[in-house]
């Protein structure tokens, strides 16, 4: 019996155990975890903003500054406008139907009083003025001044039978029986300052010439010229 049994029994296993049917899975590649907190984006957004912001600051800053200093160095003056001579013909008055008939010849003298800058215009329109009232323009050619330099403009105006109001008319009729019309003078355009080395921005300017008084004959006299002494004429930029 006993050796029944033991002829029954399995042999014990030798050699290499049993490889496993499916090869380990490879390792996966580390991928960095990223970081989409929308707190730390708006964070560098602002950041970047106020740099910027700084940045543009600056930038004017050292402009203003600079030009400034220009300014100081150069000085720039106003233009200095005269009235220097004026007179006007066929003038007619009807305060009926508030119309009226002239033709004026003016002079200005403008004259550069800077010593460090020359000074250019552009798009200039000349006007006679009654008060408020706008009763004739003409356009002017550009021109410019070295400094100090002295330039006389002459231009005509002129209204033939025009419309000017009630106002102006009745005006002018009583001014004629004293003797004497006073009109006004306006110049309009754009004026720039410039250096060898520097230019400054085209700048619009104004010109009030007030005062303009013209004699004329109390007896219906239709010409005259200029009378009394005319006020430097008022600058504005």
């Amino acid at each position: 019996m006993a050796t029944s049994v033991e002829a029954n029994k399995p042999e014990p296993a030798t050699g290499y155990p049993v490889t496993y049917a499916y090869a380990a899975p490879p390792p996966q590649p580390q991928v960095a975890p990223t970081n989409r907190s929308p707190f730390r984006l708006a964070s560098f957004w602002s950041r970047l903003l106020c740099r910027l912001f700084l940045v543009v600051i600056v930038i004017i800053s050292i402009m203003a500054v600079a030009s400034f200093a220009t300014w100081l160095i150069l000085k720039p003056e106003f233009p200095e406008f005269r009235v220097d001579s004026a007179s006007i013909a066929q003038l007619n008055t009807t305060s009926a139907n508030s119309t009226m008939t002239a033709t004026w010849q003016l002079s200005l003298r403008v004259r550069n009083p800077n010593r460090k800058l020359a000074l250019v215009y552009n798009t200039l329109e000349a006007a006679v003025l009654y008060g408020e009232w706008e009763l004739d323009s003409t356009l002017l050619p550009p021109f410019s001044q070295e400094k100090g330099n002295e330039t006389r403009l002459h231009f005509q105006a002129g209204l033939l039978s025009e419309y000017v109001g009630e106002s102006v008319a009745r005006g002018i009729e009583k001014e004629r029986a004293r003797g004497e019309v006073e009109f006004g003078i306006g110049v309009y355009g754009w004026v720039r300052y410039k250096a060898r080395w520097w230019s400054m921005r085209w700048r619009f300017m104004n010109v009030y010439c007030n005062g303009v008084k013209i004699g004329v004959s109390n007896d219906g006299g239709t010409a005259g010229d200029l009378v009394g002494q005319v006020r430097p004429c008022r600058v504005e930029m």
